[in-house]
């Protein structure tokens, strides 16, 4: 049984494992968002409370400044002389003027009637039974005022609050209570100016038996209340100490708050109750939207997660389906698969691999690949597993010899890279073929190309020696016919001087014909380096060459200045041109001027080059016959030449990758056309 590729992380889950793990990372998700929102509520809390807290603390600052006040007015009262009632009632008036919320300042003496007050129609009453008066006689040594709850004092009824100091006789008995009458607003502006306007947001004074002396806001619907059993207050006085911080359910107007309750300490001074509060709502608004914000992230992760394992459940069921399909293609094929680790040890073969070597391929997993590579090419396909290994393609090809139960087989390997779930590369899968044949063929090609390049290079070389030696009996011919004329022209009748002229006519015709076949045979063999070449430079070198019969011709040669750069060799391209426009001055029509024009168009990855003119034309038949070497449609008295010219374009325009024919109407003139590469391509000639 052939060994399996390792599997995937997804395709070695069921579904259900795949919905625990998702169920499981969500609770995770849950659990790591309610412990961050607890972290978040107690971190809110806690900096809330230490700033109402400092609120706190200021206010009662504040208030003890403002008892102060009262506290030396009172201790000016009665430290004043009272033997003049009139003198001392109009100190006490020109006193209370200092603070314009007291309402009067008065008297009592100790019995409780009201001896001396800035208003005299309430002299002569009886305070006794009032709280100012009764608290005031019993206050403990070292508290010299006292503040009592608010009451409903003059025709309007209208809350005051009594702040009220005992008197001492000569004898230092009790002498009666110095008092005045505070209106709300004395304490209400100091509260306005410390809580923060905050909606729901409040500060209040409280007597040390809990009733409330001063309110903000609102203090009309909550001023002379007693907040003893419940609330922040209570819980104040059952923590004990002089500051606490709570969130508690208020007992003014039942909201949930967080409160700061601070004591006033100093000994002199009544301990009132400051309480400062914050709507629980508000203190958490900031809390409570970043728990939203977080809250539908989270939903959205897990939504997103459920969705995702739904989609990887399908997508497993169809791993698996490809899985099965994958194993089923490698172990059908001919082809031979191998994966390998990167230790280069096989751990999966198909069953081609394992026929090809007679084992099976749970004996085969585990080897080494060298164990089955020709040694002589170890290197190379070590080479191709380390290429495989580099970016950016992460591929390799490679050829090597195997030993097969059959023998050696050539096998051509294409290598991929292997990765896991991390991207890292574990493991190398190569795909290999058996090229035996091709291989032997393309030996026996490459031999035969070998033979064919060698042949040609003795044919070029044959060509160029022979041109060269042909030429020496030539000019020996012609030296010995020049030689004959001179000294035996007195004998030679008529026909022999004729045939002198034959015989020195064939041999510069034979010389002519050599040196065209010499220029034949160096074309692609001795020429320029490849370069750019600009085709208006070639074609205007190619007219100077020419310039003498263009003139004699009365020719017009047109050249656009736009023609393209292509790539070739210079002196062959001049070359080129001048035989084409040569050919056309050399058969033109003799009745009528004769016009050249050379352009060049697109055509694919080059140009097509055309050389026109309105020469004598060229019959169908011979459009392919002209291209021939030593080919002639005309005879030597008609026209010169040795026919070579066109043959010698055509092997130009080959070995630049090319190539060339004609277009043409008899009478009308001719088209020779042909192909080149532009600058950015390669040459397509042998001898690039």
């Amino acid at each position: 049984m052939t060994s399996a590729p390792n599997r995937s992380l997804l395709a070695g889950m069921s579904p259900r494992g795949i919905w625990g793990f998702s169920i499981g990372l969500v609770l995770l998700l849950v659990g790591l968002t309610a412990f961050q929102l607890h972290a978040g509520y107690l971190r809110t809390i806690r900096v809330a409370s230490a700033n109402i807290a400092d609120t706190a603390r200021v206010t009662e600052e504040q208030v003890h400044g403002s008892l102060r006040v009262v506290r030396l007015m009172l201790r000016a009262i009665a430290e004043a002389p009272r033997g003049d009632h009139n003198v001392l009632r109009r100190f006490m008036a020109t006193r209370a003027k200092v603070v314009p919320e007291i309402r009067q300042a008065f008297i009592v003496n100790a019995e409780g009637i009201v001896t001396i007050a800035t208003l005299p129609q309430v002299e002569g009453r009886n305070t006794a039974d009032r709280a100012f008066f009764r608290e005031a006689r019993t206050l403990p040594p070292g508290h010299d005022i006292y503040v009592a709850k608010p009451l409903p004092l003059g025709a309007d009824g209208s809350l005051v609050i009594m702040v009220s100091m005992p008197l001492s006789g000569p004898d230092g008995q009790f002498d009666g209570i110095a008092a005045v009458s505070l209106e709300l607003g004395y304490f209400q502006t100091l509260l306005q100016s410390v809580h923060s306007g905050e909606p729901g947001a409040g500060a209040l004074l409280v007597t040390p038996d809990g009733d409330i002396v001063g309110r903000d806001p609102e203090p009309e619907l909550y001023v002379g209340k007693n907040i003893a059993k419940g609330g922040a207050f209570a819980m104040h006085r059952q923590t004990g100490g002089a500051a606490n911080t709570f969130v508690h359910v208020t007992a003014t107007d039942g909201k949930e708050k967080l409160s700061a309750i601070r004591t006033l300490t100093d000994p002199a001074m009544p301990p009132l109750v400051v309480i400062v509060g914050r709507p629980l709502d508000g203190v958490l608004a900031p809390w409570r939207a970043e728990a939203l914000a977080m809250a539908a992230v989270v939903g959205a992760l897990a939504l997103a997660i459920f969705g995702l394992t739904g989609l990887a459940g399908r997508r497993l069921i169809a791993l698996k389906a490809s899985e099965e399909r994958y194993r089923g293609l490698i172990e059908t094929q001919n082809d031979l698969v191998v994966r390998l680790t990167l230790d280069e040890h096989l751990v999966f073969v198909n069953e081609a691999f394992a026929r090809a070597h007679g084992q099976s391929s749970t004996a085969i997993t585990g080897q080494s690949w060298r164990a089955f590579v020709h040694e002589d090419d170890h290197a190379a396909t070590a080479q191709a597993i380390t290429d495989v290994l580099r970016p950016p393609a992460f591929r390799a090809t490679v050829e090597s010899r195997m030993k097969t139960v059959n023998g050696p087989r050539w096998i051509a390997w294409e290598g991929a890279a292997i990765r896991d779930m991390n991207g890292r590369i574990v493991e190398v899968q190569a795909v290999g073929r058996d090229i035996t044949e091709w291989v032997d063929q393309r030996e026996r090609q490459s031999k035969l190309l070998h033979d064919l390049d060698n042949s040609n290079r003795e044919l070029e070389q044959f060509a160029y020696v022979a041109s060269h030696d042909l030429r020496e009996p030539l000019r020996m011919i012609t030296s010995y016919i020049g030689l004959i004329e001179r000294r035996y022209a007195d004998r030679l009748d008529e026909d022999g001087r004729q045939f002198l002229d034959f015989a020195r006519d064939g041999a510069r015709r034979m010389d002519l014909m050599v040196l065209d076949l010499l220029e034949f045979s160096r074309v692609g063999r001795i020429r320029d380096p490849l370069g750019q070449v600009i085709l208006a430079e070639a074609v205007t070198a190619a007219a100077e060459n020419l310039k003498l019969p263009i003139e004699e011709s009365g020719a017009t040669l047109s050249i656009p200045a736009d023609l393209p750069v292509v790539t070739g060799s210079g002196s062959e391209l001049v070359r080129l041109f001048q035989n084409l426009i040569g050919n056309a001055v050399k058969y033109r029509q003799p009745d009528r001027p004769l016009t050249v024009t050379v352009t060049a168009e697109r055509s694919g990855a080059g140009w097509t080059c055309t050389v026109a003119d309105n020469g004598i034309g060229i019959a169908p038949e011979y459009f392919e016959r002209i291209f021939d070497i030593f080919q002639r449609l005309h005879t030597r008295t008609e026209y010169e030449g040795t026919g070579i010219g066109l043959a010698l374009c055509r092997k130009i325009v080959e070995h630049h990758g090319g190539r060339i024919w004609v277009e043409s109407e008899p009478g009308q003139g001719s088209r020779f056309r042909f192909t080149l590469a532009d600058r950015q391509a390669q040459s397509a000639g042998p001898n690039s």
